[in-house]
């Protein structure tokens, strides 16, 4: 028996000794980390069991130990004691995703070009803005942190590290570095930001850019900063220089590439508790300085979810951005004209009929619908992202050909007429559909031709998933072991 039999029969074992209905497990294990989730035997992710033995950690541990370069595994049980085992280290993920260009980004997703280094501007800072800083740095020492700070740098190391990064600094952000080397006690100086070394700052921002360096299956919309217009739309940007931390793995950015109502120099914020990929924080390092002084220790309130969820849009904002609808009424999608702002629409709990008639100045670009019947009216033409799922009856798509931004398309959860029609989409990049519909596609030879990425949807197992990548050329190695009663 090979090493990795031997963990997968521990793993089994310790599977289905804690299942309380059949059921099965898929687990992804990667360079990164592992990630799982049980299911019933219908294919609906469920809590089918309790596990609270030693064993399954254990086997857990030793399944990331024996993973090499990834595994993907299917584990088939019963309460009974029996359990069959499908792996693979060949097929992609579950579920299962292809990239075919790796280069391909959604629109908005560009990868920011790289900083050249040097700088024609090799002026010296500011005289009025560092005395307004040192005027301020000086009033927080003398209010809040008696003790200063570690002498800053000169003229030439803040030149030599803007010729490392490929920019200038902002005025007040280089005045700050003359006076300042860092704020490794954690002053509050910028509250609740920590100002860094200049040398972390050049460390961090050389060749690493703020935002989601995503692919495309993450994340497609992008919403708008409040207050709109001041920070561009962008997933990542190389004009957001990083230059200080909290105490929670976010982080400060100056912006000096601005939205319209923006200005050089903005701080905005990107990390963990973020939304997007940066929110706005302030005009000026200047006036994050002010803030700090006048009001240090206050609470600081962490960005909001620019999605809203609800039952109903009787009492929403107009303002929304992003609705995700949890209903099992009718829909029609007219209601939602009035929300001149929303750029994503999810209507979840498969409603019994969703009219999908959208005007076309609406700026929605996701649109995620589950509905028995669904009725494709009208789109507008900024539509993106498109998934569709739960009708009964087969419905055709070939209108959505008209959609000329229509990047990303799932259809696996739908009943579809005309699923050949896909290859004419001319703007699809990103295409999931389940089994049947995949296996109607290629043996038509009707995959669209630009594809840069494919999923797999559906309950495929993971031997269906294997000959899947073997239709687009990968490798698609599936092996079994069985074990129990």
């Amino acid at each position: 028996m090979s090493e990795i039999d031997d963990v997968l029969h521990q793993l089994g074992t310790a599977f289905v000794a804690g299942l309380r209905e059949p059921g099965y497990q898929l687990i992804s294990v990667h360079a990164h980390g592992s990630r799982s989730q049980t299911y019933t035997q219908a294919g609906e992710p469920a809590l089918v069991g309790r596990w609270k033995n030693l064993d399954l950690d254990n086997a857990m541990t030793a399944l990331a130990e024996v993973a090499g370069r990834g595994l993907v595994v299917e584990m088939i049980g019963d309460p009974g004691g029996a359990y069959t085992i499908h792996w693979s280290r060949d097929a992609p993920s579950l579920p299962a995703r292809i990239v075919l260009d790796e280069d391909y980004r959604l629109p908005g997703h560009e990868r920011p070009p790289v900083r050249e280094p040097g700088t024609s501007d090799v002026g010296v800072t500011d005289p009025v803005v560092l005395a307004e800083v040192e005027r301020l740095v000086g009033e927080f020492v003398a209010r809040h942190h008696p003790h200063g700070y570690a002498p800053g740098h000169t003229e030439e190391e803040i030149l030599a590290a803007e010729q490392h990064l490929g920019v200038r600094l902002p005025e007040d952000l280089r005045a700050l570095y003359r006076l300042v080397h860092d704020d490794h006690g954690e002053s509050g100086l910028l509250d609740p930001f920590v100002l860094v070394s200049l040398a972390a700052l050049v460390e961090w921002n050389r060749q690493n850019y703020p935002g989601y360096h995503d692919g495309p299956f993450d994340r497609a919309v992008i919403f708008d900063c409040e207050p709109v217009g001041h920070v561009r739309r962008v997933s990542s940007s190389n004009g957001w220089i990083t230059f200080a931390r909290d105490y929670g793995s976010n982080f400060a950015a100056v912006d000096l590439d601005p939205g319209p109502l923006g200005r050089v120099g903005q701080v905005v914020t990107h990390g963990r508790d973020v939304w997007a990929p940066v929110e706005y924080v302030t005009t000026s390092v200047t006036d994050l300085l002010r803030r700090a002084i006048a009001t240090l220790d206050d609470e600081r309130p962490s960005p909001a979810d620019p999605e809203i969820r609800v039952d109903s849009i009787a009492a929403l904002p107009t303002s929304a951005q992003g609705i995700v609808l949890h209903t099992q009424a009718p829909v029609r999608f007219g209601d939602f004209a009035p929300f001149t702002n929303l750029r994503s629409l999810v209507v979840r709990g498969k409603v019994p009929l969703a009219d999908i008639d959208l005007p076309a100045h609406s700026p929605v670009e996701r649109l995620s619908v589950e509905a028995a019947r669904w009725v494709l009216t009208g789109l507008p033409p900024t539509v993106i992202d498109l998934t569709l799922a739960g009708n009964d009856e087969p419905a055709p798509v070939a209108h959505l050909a008209a959609l000329p931004n229509l990047a990303r398309l799932d259809l696996s959860e739908a009943a579809v007429s005309d699923i050949e029609v896909l290859a004419t989409f001319p703007a699809l990049r990103v295409l999931t559909l389940n089994g049947r519909q995949w296996t109607n596609v290629l043996a038509a030879g009707r995959q669209p031709a630009q594809l840069a990425a494919a999923g797999l949807g559906g309950s495929a197992g993971l031997g269906d998933t294997a000959r899947w990548a073997q239709a687009f050329g990968r490798e698609g190695t599936c092996h079994t072991i069985t074990g129990g009663r």
